[in-house]
């Protein structure tokens, strides 16, 4: 952790710091576990380069509608200028990949659920189309072509359904899991956005077996969804892996990163 983040918590937290553990984990951020005498932190600290995939005035909206329902840890500290957020560690929370137990699809599925029943906007549309736009437009390679790409933006334009505020990024580091409740966390791309975007990342960012994508998607409607919003369901999918691939491609070519263009050929690879 840079110099200068170090005497910013230590202003924060209002005491020295007595260790910095580096959790390793996250893509846009670096976070860190900090322990002082009297404190036992969550830092997160974004990338400097990030500020053209993330709205933090968005998260900030975004936190605070959701602060009722008591999905999103409780934030110690939190900046949506620079990103900067201080949240407590929670010892025996598990991530999505890290939790084993048998019943993490459905209880995901709950968690998605008790957003999207809030049914409330931010009034920032996330705009999935928009967003795949501006990543397209910094890809100097992509890797799918441009009839596939006019293909899958038709499909999601074809039924529309009431925008509530969705969180957009369903990847495992986010879904989190402990004895007493169940959080959903980072709303770095927060956003009203149709609620299928949000079924749809939970299905292609984990590793999840057809039999758990038929259990996740029938605990989330908690009932078997019709044909024709099976089919809406699979042109997401489809977004997703152009979107996601897109953002790769952006990430790779901008920081020259191996895991960015693994993730590009995973998407790719996933297309239909």
């Amino acid at each position: 952790m840079e110099k200068q983040w170090q005497i910013r918590i230590t202003l924060i937290l209002n005491e020295p710091i007595l260790e910095i553990i580096d959790t390793k984990k996250g893509l846009t951020n670096r976070n860190y576990r900090v322990k002082t005498k009297n404190h036992d932190v969550i830092v997160r600290i974004p990338y400097p380069n990030n500020q053209q995939i993330v709205h933090r005035d968005h998260e900030a909206m975004a936190m605070r509608l959701v602060e009722a329902t008591g999905i999103n840890l409780p934030t110690r500290y939190f900046d949506e200028k620079t990103g900067l957020k201080i949240t407590d560690t929670v010892e025996d929370l598990l991530t999505f990949t890290e939790y084993h137990g048998k019943d993490k699809i459905e209880r995901t599925a709950a968690l998605m659920r008790k957003l999207h029943d809030i049914q409330e906007c931010i009034g920032e549309n996330f705009d999935p189309i928009q967003r795949y736009k501006m990543y397209r437009k910094q890809v100097k390679h992509p890797m799918i072509k441009d009839d596939k790409v006019e293909e899958i933006l038709n499909g999601i334009t074809q039924h529309k359904r009431p925008f509530t505020l969705c969180h957009n990024d369903w990847v495992p580091g986010n879904i989190c899991f402990t004895n007493r409740r169940d959080y959903l966390i980072d709303y770095e791309y927060a956003g009203d956005n149709d609620p299928y975007f949000d079924v749809m990342s939970f299905v292609t960012e984990n590793d999840l077996t057809q039999d758990e994508i038929n259990r996740f998607i029938q605990a989330y409607f908690q009932r078997i969804p019709t044909e024709d919003e099976k089919k809406d369901l699979f042109m997401y999918q489809q977004f997703h892996n152009l979107l996601w691939c897109t953002w790769a491609c952006m990430m790779y070519e901008s920081r020259n990163e191996e895991v960015y263009l693994n993730i590009a050929k995973q998407k790719f690879k996933a297309i239909h």
